[in-house]
């Protein structure tokens, strides 16, 4: 019993068992041998215990943070890294966090939806680009992070981004809780339909990597009815917006870091979707796939979004409905009045749309989870899938709270996850196109958990701190807004970007002098 592999050309079929999903895969699972490829022993070794390997049988990844050798990439449906990303974003996440931009930020539908579009489509270019890294090295994207920001500096960047995915995984749960409440107003809670979502999701993320492909396969198609059903019922009501006036410089300069903590935050963890793949993959195509299958699902929806909470205070119904349980509320005032108990059913498919989405963001935040074992020696010791749990539990505990004043947490959590990301990112672009010139083959997969091969991380860490003594007094929020950032408005993510370049760049050239090496080998 191993990882799990996925055969070349293998067809599965929907009504296929679980066990079907597995078959075939066994022997090579198994095998625990040397790469022909890259001669690297394969260092994951699986529980021994009879759950476990029945769990296996059965299509539950198994594997934890160690890079997947050559022999088991053998995923080459590539169509997969959009599907997972384009089915996991159409739901109702997009639309909920659409809607902040004219609640919000007070912008008028039209300079909403150009900003958004324009914005998703850029930010997401580095994470189509990275993940086009993953088939070649094997590596999750926490672990392709070590040969720039090192073994331990790198646990910050992984608390981080396990931050990240898990407040996305929030967000989400927010949403569709917010819809399945207003179902039948009074029966049920946010906070319990908040863990039906999770808990629903936890099975995606418990099973992994060839499960959660497989189900975004198909999710997207009652996803996409509900969402037309919506258009079709709130569409002529969606022109009723509230008159915005003249946004200021600070809206705009505020949009910038939202969308940037919307998108920058996927090149953090893009590997995890396409390191079963094999290094013959075609990277435009991988490029291709991640862009669309994130910024086109995306864009679109929140546009959808920034028009329903542009109309929302133009309408007293969707008002009153807002005000009692957000956009959720809302889009049941739109469905329900119209169509009835037919409404009743759209608004549920609408709730639980989000469970790919969170199923996604609860598989990113186990495996990240798993990267942490370089200080934590334990978890490298816990299964993946024990991780998804806990991480499921910890989203449920503090979506409750947050689902209370969604609007103002959904804005501060994206601005200051894109700083951060814009300069964590920027170094790890600079490391692998500057300084390893765009070759994967400089990840050295010997050395991905020798602390002391590895580079130290200190310039990465370095640059990133300092980058931050720019941020600081260039960012707005709710509870904060710097001295620069109130004459300006938000400049945070512009600076996380050129600070952290600027900085990197002689910072680490002076490691490597005085290293004497660059981090590929012993």
């Amino acid at each position: 019993m191993a990882d799990l592999t996925v055969e070349k050309g293998e067809s599965i079929q929907a009504s296929g068992s679980s066990r079907d999903v597995e078959k075939g895969s066994q022997e090579a699972t198994r095998s625990t041998g040397t790469s022909e490829v890259e001669e690297i022993e394969d260092q994951f070794r699986a529980p021994q215990s009879s759950f476990w390997a029945k769990s296996s049988e059965y299509g539950v990844e198994m594997r934890g943070a160690e890079p997947v050798p050559v022999e088991k990439r053998t995923d080459t449906r590539y169509v997969n890294v959009f599907t997972v990303f384009a089915t996991s974003l159409t739901s109702l996440l997009p639309i909920g966090i659409g809607s902040v931009t004219t609640i919000g930020f007070g912008l008028s539908l039209r300079d909403a939806a150009l900003m958004i579009v324009f914005l998703q489509f850029l930010f997401t270019i580095p994470a189509a680009y990275i993940i086009t890294i993953a088939p070649s090295t094997g590596m999750r994207q926490m672990i392709q992070s070590r040969y720039c920001f090192g073994k331990y500096c790198n646990i910050l960047t992984s608390v981080i981004v396990t931050l990240t995915v898990g407040g996305f995984g929030v967000t989400g749960s927010i949403s569709g809780a917010q819809c399945l409440a207003a179902v039948k107003p009074g029966t049920l809670s946010i906070e319990a339909a908040i863990a039906i979502i999770m808990v629903l999701s936890m099975t995606i993320g418990f099973m992994g990597y060839r499960v959660m492909h497989f189900f975004t396969r198909w999710a997207w198609i009652p996803a996409l009815f509900a969402i037309v059903v919506l258009i079709g019922t709130a569409g002529d009501q969606l022109w009723q917006q509230v008159p915005s006036g003249t946004a200021s410089a600070q809206a705009y300069l505020g949009m910038v870091a939202f969308a940037a903590g919307n998108m920058v935050t996927w090149a953090n963890v893009a590997g995890d979707y396409a390191c079963y793949m094999p290094p013959t993959a075609p990277r435009f195509r991988l490029a291709v796939y991640c862009l669309f299958g994130l910024a086109l699902p995306f864009s679109l929806l929140e546009v959808l979004g920034a028009a329903i909470g542009g109309a929302v205070f133009a309408i007293p119904s969707w008002a009153a409905a807002y005000e009692a349980g957000g956009v959720g509320a809302v889009l049941g005032t739109i469905l329900i009045t119209r169509l009835g108990d037919f409404g009743r059913f759209i608004l549920v498919i609408l709730g639980l749309s989000i469970v790919a989405t969170c199923g996604r963001d609860v598989y990113s935040v186990s495996c990240n989870m798993s990267n942490l074992g370089a200080v934590v020696p334990v978890l490298r010791r816990v299964p993946r899938t024990v991780l998804s749990v806990l991480a499921t539990a910890v989203i449920i505990a503090v979506a409750i709270p947050a689902s209370r004043s969604f609007v103002a947490s959904v804005t501060a959590f994206l601005s200051i996850i894109g700083y951060y990301a814009g300069a964590s990112v920027t170094c790890f672009l600079t490391e692998y196109l500057y300084f390893r010139k765009g070759d994967p083959s400089s990840f050295d997969p010997k050395i991905w958990n020798d602390g002391r091969a590895l580079p130290t991380g200190l310039s990465a860490l370095a640059s990133v701190l300092v980058s931050w003594a720019f941020i600081i007094p260039s960012m707005q929020g709710d509870w904060y807004t710097g001295p620069i950032a109130q004459k300006t408005g938000d400049l945070g993510f512009e600076f996380a970007v050129v600070v952290s370049l600027l900085a990197y760049i002689p910072i680490r050239s002076f490691e490597i002098k005085l290293r004497g090496r660059l981090g590929t080998e012993n």
